[in-house]
């Protein structure tokens, strides 16, 4: 009767759990690298996560890094090295920058809501920032960007379901514009 109040269920129950886990082999632990990069592109890799810890509040570094890592299909660090720096660059002229990777790295994770709001700051942080900073030519680069995401979202087309149709419906609703070569022969 003393060993039963001494020893509980509970108390087995712990003991066989703890034989087990030591006397199981324990697991291999393997690595691999992420991505299949080449030498070159580790290289600059390397260079462009130098060039950002020098300067952490630096936009033009910041999108770089992010479309790096987005052109190397590391889509949640391409967004968090985008959102994270975009903070840290408050204040700085070139935070439009680091709003702009920011949106298209949620664009290529195809949330689109929130590229666009991420759009949305950017055209802000860059009409902030004055035409020294951030120039007409890239205002309206970032505009037309800010507007097909808009019509694709007005589409209510899914991209998550399909993305050719969403692309689509955002081009459609961009004013196309072409070039005539006045000096070439006609047909």
């Amino acid at each position: 009767m003393q060993i039963t109040r001494l020893v509980s269920l509970t108390d087995v129950v712990v003991f066989v759990v703890l034989a087990i886990a030591l006397l199981l082999p324990p697991r291999p632990v393997t690595a691999a690298a992420v991505g299949s990069l080449d030498d070159e592109s580790r290289l600059s890799f390397a260079f462009a996560e130098a060039r950002l810890a020098l300067s952490p509040n630096d936009g033009r570094r910041i999108a770089d890094l992010a479309r790096r890592l987005g052109e190397a299909d590391q889509l949640d660090w391409a967004l968090q090295v985008a959102a994270v720096g975009s903070a840290r660059a408050a204040g700085s002229p070139d935070r439009w920058r680091a709003d702009v990777a920011a949106s298209v790295a949620h664009a290529d994770r195809l949330e689109v809501a929130e590229a666009l709001e991420w759009a949305n700051r950017a055209l802000a942080s860059c009409a902030a920032a004055g035409e020294t900073n951030c120039p007409n030519w890239e205002q309206v680069r970032v505009a037309l960007y800010q507007q097909h995401l808009d019509a694709g979202i007005k589409s209510g087309i899914d991209p998550k379901k399909n993305p050719g149709a969403f692309r689509e419906a955002g081009e459609a609703a961009l004013r196309r514009v072409r070039t005539v070569d006045r000096n070439a022969p006609t047909p």
